[in-house]
């Protein structure tokens, strides 16, 4: 297990690279030639493709949940007959998502908040061919989750990151050509097509005896399946309906533009949660299979060390990013940085730090530990507060700096009063003493680096390029806490174990 965890993440770290290095350019390369309405629209078409997966209904991580427990190699005709529910499910609820699409056709000029006719017609015209090519590949989705489960992440990673490099040269060839945003679009679609396509082939290699076809509904393979999706829906019903709504509720009460300064100010903590989270991946089939094993001490093992990578690994790029992010923001977007966009920038990273350190990993476990329907219905009520606030604030001419508030402000009440304390039950934890050795650590190991940071950045600023000044910056943190992390995060046994392992090496190369 440690071996697939060791391999997965390493190749989510790759892929994040790549990943970091497309949507960098592909950022920019939208920007400069479809400016901030443009880029704007791009990105409420992927948030109306977010909309589509609400019609999941949880069944994707249900498939998941019966890969990572290893039904197949139990009871092949059984889990297929799963599979073949889950996909048969998903393929009618393409049907559905068709007739919102048509639905949703006729309030384009509400939605986007544009008037011109010709402008409105090519939203039109990129909506439909987006939203419909996306629909049509949507059962296709569950062979994703299908190879989480199998813990072959990192088999998927190499699909990912062959797919993002033709995304990325194929953005360059159709805006130099000027395809605009609807060449683009096509392109985006094929392109998603052909790479769930060949992760459906790499399952059929990895799982001997799997079929898949259409199946009619099982009374007891549909309540064996239905009654875990029920509660896992609901989760990513309520995850969608907070992030996915933020666009649409800013674009009917502020405009586009205000969606496209929105989504620069957060891009600098999205590349910063990309780089973090790829860890999280190994979350969910991992604490399933030890759940079900009833192995409870290794999973609390498991759990807090995950937790303090995660804290780690926050204050490894988070903290850097707060103290750079104005001249970050320039060197990597050629954009100025208005007061709004700095205190954006600001509440978006502290944001993703809350989100990814108390938040993510106890929803995980809740979700795969039988706790997901208390973990559905309180993150739904999350959710709806969330977006009720977000309306009202925005309505009332508030600035959309209060929806990273609010966000903050309901992470931090769900993990006290929910999400902590009902975790730690299911763990047999010790509730102070995780905290503790969770987040006090590597927040004592930041203090020395911040204060090397301040001193570079003060001596440094209005003399070097801004990229260059983040460079040596980040660099100077980086060491800095990694030292420090060395002293105040890692055990004395772990210590002795490593240098006897370099010593190993060392000798060996010696020899």
């Amino acid at each position: 297990m440690q071996v697939s965890v060791a391999k997965n993440t390493a190749t989510n770290y790759l892929v994040i690279l790549i990943r970091t290095f497309q949507g960098l350019l592909v950022t920019r390369w939208l920007i400069g030639y479809l400016g901030d309405s443009g880029y704007g629209l791009w990105t409420l078409l992927w948030t109306f493709f977010g909309y589509a997966l609400l019609m999941d209904f949880g069944v994707g991580i249900a498939g998941q949940k019966y890969t990572s427990h290893e039904l197949f190699k139990r009871d092949i005709r059984h889990y297929n007959s799963i599979i073949s529910m889950i996909f048969t499910f998903h393929s009618l609820m393409t049907l559905l998502i068709l007739l919102g699409i048509f639905i949703a056709s006729f309030f384009l000029e509400k939605l986007f908040n544009v008037h011109d006719p010709e402008q409105l017609a090519y939203c039109r015209k990129c909506f439909l061919v987006f939203s419909i090519g996306t629909a049509l590949i949507f059962p296709l989705c569950l062979f994703s989750e299908l190879m989480v489960g199998l813990h072959k992440i990192y088999i998927k990673n190499y699909i990912d990151a062959a797919s993002r490099l033709c995304e990325l040269i194929g953005f360059l060839i159709i805006l130099k050509l000027g395809g605009g945003l609807y060449g683009i679009v096509w392109f985006v679609v094929v392109l998603m097509t052909v790479e769930r396509c060949f992760t459906g082939f790499c399952v059929s290699k990895y799982i001997p005896g799997f079929r898949l076809r259409f199946h009619l509904f099982d009374r007891e393979v549909f309540h064996e399946v239905f009654g875990f999706s029920s509660g896992t829906y609901f989760v990513s019903m309520a995850r969608l309906l907070r992030t996915q709504t933020r666009n649409p509720i800013i674009s009917k009460y502020c405009g586009l533009g205000s969606v496209g300064v929105l989504q620069i100010s957060s891009r600098l903590a999205d590349l910063c949660n990309q780089a973090i989270s790829q860890y999280n991946a190994n979350v969910r089939p991992v604490t399933a299979q030890l759940f079900h094993r009833g192995r409870f001490r290794m999973l609390r093992c498991f759990i807090v060390k995950s937790m303090q990578w995660n804290m780690f690994m926050c204050c490894f790029f988070i903290i850097p990013a707060i103290f750079l992010r104005d001249e970050a923001i320039f060197a990597l977007f050629k954009k100025d940085v208005t007061p709004l966009i700095h205190t954006l920038s600001l509440l978006s990273l502290i944001s993703v730090g809350v989100w990814i350190t108390i938040a993510q990993i106890p929803s995980s476990v809740m979700l795969m530990c039988e706790k997901h329907h208390l973990h559905a219905w309180t993150s739904m009520a999350e959710a709806l507060v969330v977006v009720s606030l977000n309306i009202l604030f925005l309505r009332g001419g508030t600035s959309i700096v209060c929806i990273e508030i609010i966000s903050m402000a309901s992470a931090l009440f769900m993990f006290v009063v929910v999400r902590y304390p009902v975790m730690e039950k299911i763990i047999h934890g010790q509730m102070l003493h995780d905290l503790f050795i969770i987040f006090v650590p590597s927040l004592i190991a930041t203090v020395p680096a911040v204060l090397v940071l301040l001193l570079c950045k003060k001596v440094l600023l209005g003399h070097v390029h801004e990229f260059l000044l983040c460079a040596v910056c980040g660099s100077a943190y980086a060491v800095v806490y990694g030292l420090t992390s060395w002293r105040f995060l890692i055990g004395r046994t772990k210590k002795d174990l490593w240098k006897r392992r370099v010593m190993i090496c060392v000798r060996k190369y010696l020899k």
